[in-house]
């Protein structure tokens, strides 16, 4: 070989692992990006609406509590206290960076039972004596009493308790205290019953018990025989059948009183019944009405008023805008100037706050700033502080602050072409500094795919969870998703979005946005949308190719504000799909980029802060649940985490019975047993049924629309490849044969030997009226069996109309996914309006038709008259309870508005991991017996119970009459109504 030969050869050789080399250089570059360019556009500042004067703020982070009741500034020692319902005082230190709470006392440990402390009050000269009044009932004595006790060193002293007072203890116990300027200690107490009847007790306006008042005490006193003497002055000194600690009556559930400093005004929220809440100026021998009137409304005429005229609240509020009122300080310190003067008060359910100025004699009026948190009790600090405590959602202390927020609502982007998010709409171009990403596991959108973007104001980022620490997010950032239709095959163009949704974190709060795309509107601009009503909306929406071309449209929900919130709110940390098991491995991100490794990826752009590893044998760990090369287990577990882990979690509502988060074992999921909304004509149901799909409730509720379908929000068209999905997985599930197991997975039955006849033959659903389809409709499993066989392109859809309309409530909905829109029954829906049904006459007897046949829902728990066989009320006591048509129809279409405090749902965890939801029927010092949504009672003694938490939501499920026409609606409830009313309460 020549040397010229070897030197061509090696400089060929050269060549190629230079070219080697550059594509291996080329690829790690690919692999590790430079950071992202700083976004500088973005134009999503304050708000489209006008903005609250106030905002809220975590005044203490480090610290929080379980099921906070009150809080009280320690005198002199620049320590806050804070009560729990459960009975433990704590304190900590008034500093931002505070982590550490010292517990002072567990009262149920010394009081031996079960306790509910409410309130925690320091005496005026807390300084010279260290007495704390605590306010709780006492279940062992059956009482709600008030006790002094002292605190000692490190300790409140158990062997100091004083009773002062005591009164019975019933389902409203109020249980404020306060000192007043006078130096006096002003109690607040309840009416002493639950909700249903109004003031059961009729204690309201008898001045001779000590229920349903403010009391007044001089608790520096001491004659013989009490622990407490009577101010001269108090209003009934001296009167027959009247107790002298009144100072003021005629309330129902009075939660926080506030007393001014400055002139000694007492002001008192007070939880109303069905229509309104109240707030009263307590003034001496002041009757503010309660059961005679329940603010400005007549209530019960028929109870003699008290031996004082009524007066009326200085506020009040609709149901509409309030439902539970707590109440707070008359502020004065030089902090918050703007609300010198001002009674300062929350609802529990909205977490509005309001103002009410109590120096003008018209009280003016005016909301301080809506919030996500569960508010239970305020105070005001010696700095002029202003602290709001949050109950059940983070059980932290925040701060009332000056938003000095600008009115943005006139220049906040209308358009999404004007927040700064795209360059180009058209050709979906985002900003620099807008990074695209997807997520492993996509949550269902009703054939639309998402696409996914997040953008951080300048060079900030995000710090993902690691299930210890919640992530934190720069202020200003947002995340973005398109939900877009793919172009059908074959098309050319490409799809536009039906809707573009944001989430924008801002001030410590995040806050979703809807914008509607334009080619829903002729003439308009197509690569453009526009900002939805906070209202939400219903519209056609056109989807598909480019506008040029033929367009296909569907109806489609724009969610309201709230709906998000569901979703999108603290128990389930805000943001769901940007976390590292969502975010890790190899995604395609855009229709141009291609990544191997999401998460080091982002982390080299300085998207997020670090990469975190996932181990392979992560029981959190998320597949993609169309990748059929994953395992079933896998795949299934990812769906339903991707689909409703957001709210059945362990730390969601307590009326959520059974959690399907990836992470939690097949055992935990608390899924072998049935379920509070029914078993839908199915045997034997269970929410799963390992082996056996078609009896499980689970598969049902995601294969049918209209009522019982699941998701309730965010979705109306059934996922055919996920109901293949979850169908296999459930029959794949191990599982023992049993004789409860259906015939149909058993397939020993004429019902299992015709459907696998239907499937292999291809027999066409027209014919359904006789045969084998006519055999398989007769069940709910059969016609579960044949819809999944439908979803699974095992048996034609050509006659599922012909099904769907011969069939009944229960099996329609299973078939309605098949049939075109225009060809369904016009039903309520999911968002039925009062007046679409109060307008039109009903006819009681096709109401008992409906009433007495599955297309109704209310015998399922409701009895006529048979109290000992209904779950809650019969329908007689409802009728008597809601005497006009307009607020009886209300409670079924809210029911969770106003929940009777006998009927709310509770979820019982046992120390052996058995969750029971239902209601509370008996309660002992031994055991708590409940009866189920399916009747049934169970006793469980309270040793076995590891906790027992009660929602505020009504065990009556939401969209109840979804299914039926507005005729339908109106007959039945018509129907209801001539049952009459029960005598009994």
């Amino acid at each position: 070989m020549s040397r010229h030969s070897l030197v061509t050869k090696a400089a060929l050789l050269w060549s190629v692992l230079f070219c080697v080399f550059g594509i291996l250089a080329n690829a790690a570059l690919a692999e590790k990006p430079a950071p992202r360019p700083a976004w500088k556009t973005s134009r999503l500042q304050g708000s489209p609406y006008t903005p609250a004067p106030y905002r809220i703020v975590p005044a203490f982070p480090g610290v929080r509590f379980e099921l906070p009741t009150s809080l009280e500034e320690i005198p002199g020692a620049n320590q806050l206290l804070v009560t729990e319902i459960g009975g433990k005082v704590f304190r900590f230190a008034k500093q931002r960076d505070v982590r550490a709470k010292q517990l002072l006392i567990d009262l149920a440990q010394v009081s031996g039972g079960e306790v509910k402390l409410f309130d925690a009050e320091c005496h005026p000269r807390f300084v010279e004596n260290h007495a704390v009044y605590l306010c709780y009932v006492h279940t062992v004595a059956k009482e709600t009493r008030v006790s002094r006790f002292t605190l000692s060193g490190k300790h409140l002293d158990a062997a100091s308790e004083t009773v002062v007072i005591t009164w019975p203890s019933g389902g409203h116990n109020g249980g404020c205290l306060e000192f007043g300027k006078d130096g006096y200690l002003y109690i607040s107490t309840g009416d002493g019953s639950g909700p249903n009847p109004p003031d059961g007790l009729t204690t309201g306006q008898d001045v001779s018990d000590l229920l349903g008042a403010v009391l007044r005490l001089n608790v520096d006193a001491s004659p013989q025989g009490r622990n407490y003497a009577i101010p001269s002055d108090n209003p009934f000194v001296g009167k027959e059948n009247a107790r002298a600690e009144i100072w003021a009556y005629g309330l129902r559930n009075p939660w926080k009183l506030g007393v001014d400093p400055l002139n000694g005004n007492v002001f008192v929220a007070d939880n109303g019944w069905e229509t309104w809440e109240m707030v009263h100026r307590i003034v001496r021998g002041g009757n503010c009405g309660w059961p005679v009137m329940e603010a400005r409304a007549k209530l019960r005429t028929e109870v003699p008023v008290g031996p004082t005229p009524i007066i009326p609240p200085v506020k009040d509020h609709p149901h509409t805008e309030a439902n539970s009122v707590i109440g707070g300080p008359v502020y004065r310190g030089d902090k918050l100037p703007g609300l010198n003067g001002t009674f300062v008060y929350g609802d529990y359910i909205t977490g509005t706050i309001w103002g009410l100025r109590t120096d003008d004699q018209d009280y003016q009026h005016r909301t301080l700033v809506d919030t996500d948190q569960r508010i239970t009790a305020f105070t005001q600090g010696t700095a002029g502080e202003l602290f709001v405590l949050d109950y059940d959602l983070t059980g932290q202390v925040y701060e009332l602050l000056p938003s000095d927020l600008e009115d943005t609502s006139k220049t906040f982007p209308r358009r999404l072409s004007e927040t700064g998010l795209f360059k180009s709409l058209r050709e979906m171009q985002p900003a620099d500094g807008v990074v695209a990403y997807d997520v492993k596991s996509e949550r269902w959108t009703d054939g639309f795919r998402a696409q996914r973007f997040v953008a951080i104001p300048g060079n900030g980022s995000i710090q993902l969870g690691d299930g210890q620490q919640p992530a934190t997010y720069p202020d200003g950032t947002v995340f973005v998703k398109h939900l877009v239709r793919p172009a059908s095959a074959g098309g050319t163009g490409r799809a536009i979005p039906a809707e573009t949704q944001l989430l924008h974190y801002e001030n410590g709060r995040w806050q979703p946005y809807t914008y509607a795309w334009n080619n829903l509107v002729q003439g308009d601009e197509p690569y453009d949308a526009v900002l939805v009503d906070r209202a939400g909306a219903d519209r056609q929406v056109v989807y598909g190719l480019d506008p040029r071309q033929q367009l296909q449209s569907q109806s489609w929900h724009f969610n309201a504000e709230n709906e998000c919130r569901l979703c999108h709110n603290a128990a389930s940390g805000y943001v769901l799909g940007f976390n590292s098991h969502q975010l890790e491995g190899a995604v395609q991100r855009s229709a141009t980029q291609h990544v191997s490794d999401q998460l080091a990826t982002l982390a080299a752009e300085k998207t997020i802060t670090a990469a975190a590893r996932i181990a392979k044998d992560d029981p959190a760990r998320l597949v993609d649940p169309t990748d059929t090369t994953q395992s079933l287990d896998d795949r299934a577990r990812s769906y339903l985490h991707a689909n409703c882990s957001a709210c059945h979690h362990p730390g969601g509502n307590a009326i959520v019975s059974f959690y399907l988060r990836r992470e939690l074992p097949f055992d935990k999921l608390n899924t072998n047993k049935g379920t509070g909304i029914g078993t839908f004509g199915m045997r034997n149901a269970k929410l799963i049924v390992p082996g056996d799909p078609y009896r499980s409730v689970l598969f049902y509720r995601m294969s049918k629309l209209g009522y019982g379908r699941m998701p309730y929000i965010g979705s109306r068209v059934v996922d055919s490849q996920g109901i293949a999905l979850i169908e296999q997985w459930i029959r794949n599930l191990p599982h023992k044969s049993s004789d409860q197991d259906s015939a149909l997975v058993r397939g020993d039955s004429r019902e299992a030997r015709l459907l696998s006849q239907a499937i292999t033959g291809k027999q066409d659903l027209s014919q359904a009226s006789a045969g084998p389809m006519s055999l398989l409709l007769q069940s709910t499993e059969g016609s579960l069996a044949l819809a999944a066989a439908v979803h699974a392109g095992r048996v034609p859809s050509g006659g599922a109309q012909a099904v769907y309309k011969k069939s009944p409530g229960d099996i329609r909905g299973l078939f309605e996914t098949f049939v075109p829109e225009e060809a369904r029954r016009k039903t309520l829906g999911p968002r039925p309006q009062p007046e679409q049904i109060l307008t039109l006459d009903g006819d009681v007897a096709r109401g008992k038709l409906i009433f007495f046949s599955d297309g109704a829902r209310c015998r399922a728990c409701h009895e006529v008259d048979d109290q000992a066989k209904s779950l809650g009320t019969t329908l007689r006591q409802i009728n008597r309870k809601y005497p006009r048509q307009s607020e009886f129809l209300q409670h079924i279409l809210q029911p969770s508005l106003k929940v009777d405090e006998a009927f709310r749902a509770v979820s019982i965890v046992t120390v052996d991991g058995q969750i029971i939801t239902g209601l509370i029927s008996e309660q002992t010092d031994q055991q708590v017996v409940i009866q189920t949504a399916d009747r049934k009672r169970i006793a469980l003694p309270k040793t076995e119970i590891e906790v027992m938490r009660k929602s505020d939501k009504s065990l009556m499920p939401e969209n109840i009459l979804s299914d039926l026409t507005a005729q339908e609606a109106a007959d039945l409830l018509v129907y209801i109504r001539s049952l009459g009313a029960s005598d009994k309460p």
